[in-house]
């Protein structure tokens, strides 16, 4: 049983894409900006965010929406934990679930976060909490002295949730406890797009020699640097959907105000099923950029290639035409 549940967790964290782990500043109409120094041309862009980071979403909607599985078939009470749970939360609820057939009551919360940098840093403190109730048999559950705990986080409705069971019990009690918790996991088991996999199974580029966060996208989901395969730099970030076109529009501005100037691009040859490019732009001065807007699964994302012309150019066809080529 516990090896069981054990592999339920992680195939919960890995199908769902779960986590592992500003203001703009000034530009000037000044001279061209030399992308072959890398940090001034990032400085001279600043940071980009679009004026409401949640676009418009309602953190509680999703929590409520998550736990609705819970209401169809369970007997479900509002409860206060009496566990440790995360902090800094946007919202959050504790429910006590009676699962069929079971003398174990389960407790379960659920609470939603902005961005995957808030979730992680909430989830890590909450782990060192668990930490010294119990102990951890995996990275998701500790076996205290008189309960089961399990914590874990996944994508759902346009916000990170941090999704924490409390399974009590008395002596003899842990198999049950352990059944217990496996019933009520299989109702919040979510697979489903995610920030995760608009930067990897839904990305057109790998990126390679990654360098972290991005540092000129700012109020997203989640974001990524590094380089394409070809050499370009890219900086790319996933937005809530309907927020990206604010992003892409800023950043194009920001782009034009520092000296470069837009070029045209070869046809775009896309046959993605999982999205589509709403849209893209090239320009050139010392150097070239790229720029993209993704409508994807419920989510936006804004890309930035830059760096060496060949290096952009390279990668732009790679990733969308293979064919015709730039002016």
């Amino acid at each position: 049983m516990r090896k069981i549940l054990a592999f339920i967790l992680v195939a919960v964290v890995i199908a769902s894409g779960c986590l592992e782990d500003s203001d703009n500043n000034a530009t000037s109409d000044a001279t061209p900006t030399t992308i072959s120094s890398e940090t001034g041309f990032l400085e001279e862009l600043g940071k980009v965010s679009p004026s409401d980071p949640l676009c418009g979403m309602n953190p509680n909607v999703s929590v409520s929406h998550f736990i609705d599985p819970l209401r169809e078939d369970y007997s479900i009470s509002p409860a206060e934990p009496e566990f440790p749970v995360p902090g800094g939360s946007l919202a959050g609820q504790t429910l006590e679930v009676s699962p069929k057939g079971v003398s174990s009551k389960v407790y379960v919360s659920v609470f939603a976060y902005p961005d995957s940098y808030s979730a992680t840093e909430a989830l890590a403190e909450l782990k060192e909490k668990l930490n010294r109730l119990g102990n951890s048999t995996d990275e998701f559950k500790w076996e205290g002295k008189n309960a089961l705990y399990s914590a874990f986080t996944t994508y759902f409705g346009g916000f990170y949730l941090i999704v924490v069971f409390q399974v009590p019990y008395g002596e003899d009690g842990l198999n049950m406890a352990e059944y217990a918790l496996n019933e009520v996991m299989f109702h919040v088991m979510w697979v489903g797009p995610s920030p995760e996999k608009m930067l990897g199974l839904f990305m057109h580029t790998e990126i390679v020699n990654k360098t972290g966060r991005s540092r000129v996208f700012s109020g997203d989901l989640l974001s990524e640097s590094g380089f394409t395969p070809e050499g370009a730099r890219i900086e790319v970030a996933v937005y809530r959907e309907g927020c990206g076109q604010e992003v892409y529009r800023e950043l194009k501005s920001k782009i034009e105000k520092i000296g470069f100037t837009e070029k045209s691009l070869p046809p775009l040859n896309s046959r993605d099923p999982a999205g589509k490019v709403v849209e893209r732009t090239y320009f050139e001065g010392n150097g070239g950029v790229y720029i993209e807007l993704y409508d994807g699964p419920g989510m936006d994302r804004v890309m930035l290639l830059y760096g060496n012309e060949s290096a952009v150019k390279a990668a732009v066809q790679k990733i969308w035409s293979g064919e015709g080529t730039f002016d």
